[in-house]
């Protein structure tokens, strides 16, 4: 039975650890989706998984919301919005003023006013220099908003 002890207090640690891990990720799940109503969970075993606790970031990627290797954004747009030339309407935002200060950018950080150009291309998002009001890249979407390659 000696010959065990030391399996056994090794075992009480790592669920010990465990159930901390647990509540911390609790403790998470509270705090990121504060505000947010919860979400309905499936009863069936094919939708036993647990969803993630704080939601994938979402929106567009690319040049215009970058930040460079040598840390300089001289030259790159410090305030953009993403439009659906579909609906006419701002799906994503970015401002590096609130990126630096170390939080993602919400829609309504950026406030913007869109008037639909008749040439910005359809099916597609179109992204706006917003201290120049020029689009400054565009790319075609699916109708759930997800770029066609």
């Amino acid at each position: 039975m000696t010959d065990r002890a030391p399996h056994v207090a090794t075992v009480c640690v790592m669920l010990a650890a465990g159930v901390a891990l647990s509540a911390c990720g609790g403790a998470a799940e509270a705090a990121g989706n504060a505000g947010t109503p919860p979400m309905s969970r499936s009863t069936s075993a094919e939708a036993s998984v647990e969803p993630p606790a704080v939601p994938p970031v979402g929106g567009y990627e690319g040049w215009w919301n970058a930040t460079p290797a040598s840390g300089s954004s001289a030259g790159l747009p410090q305030e953009t919005v993403a439009i659906n030339t579909r609906t006419t309407m701002v799906v994503d935002a970015f401002s590096r003023r609130i990126n630096d200060a170390g939080r993602p950018t919400l829609i309504t950080d950026v406030p913007y006013t869109v008037v639909p150009d008749p040439t910005w291309p359809a099916d597609s998002v179109v992204i706006i220099d917003t201290a120049t009001n020029r689009v400054i890249e565009h790319f075609r979407v699916d109708p759930n908003g997800d770029p066609l390659r």
